[in-house]
């Protein structure tokens, strides 16, 4: 499994056998947003986090094929956010012939939506300095006479 390779095959697999639009958007928000390489880096196809736990059964596909959808969906987000938000064609160029219209232009729809925010997210994650958790002071008087 490449960790930053976009699966094609899986995406359309998982969203055709998908019920609703909001279905799709919430696995796409909860699997491609909010999300750092170290933490996807360490998945693994048994302990998937809390908001992907029922992605397997929602869509009926194993864990496995879950994961390698969860990673797709990242790694087309970050690539959305490094080239489509300047130019759409060239990402959407990257996408394989026989890919579906519908799918494409509603994975668009969803990364607009969404790339802003993540955006920020990853850069106050990697560029800001650690923030402060816990904070003790105290003051020392010192007196003296003449």
């Amino acid at each position: 499994m490449e960790f930053n390779k976009v699966n094609f095959a899986v995406i359309k697999e998982c969203f055709e056998g998908c019920d609703s639009k909001e279905a799709i958007f919430s696995i796409f928000q909860a699997s491609a947003c909010y999300v750092l390489d170290a933490e996807l880096k360490v998945l693994k196809p048994d302990s998937l986090p809390p908001s992907l736990r029922s992605l397997p059964q929602t869509l009926s596909i194993t864990n496995e094929k879950a994961l390698v959808l969860i990673l797709s969906l990242h790694a087309l987000l970050k690539e959305y956010i490094a080239v489509g938000m300047q130019d759409e064609n060239e990402l959407a160029a990257k996408f394989p012939e026989e890919f579906p219209k519908k799918i494409k232009t509603f994975l668009f729809k969803m990364m607009r939506e969404v790339a802003e925010t993540s955006k920020m997210y990853l850069q106050d994650e990697f560029t800001s300095l650690p923030k402060l958790r816990d904070f003790d002071w105290r003051m020392d008087v010192k007196i003296s006479s003449r």
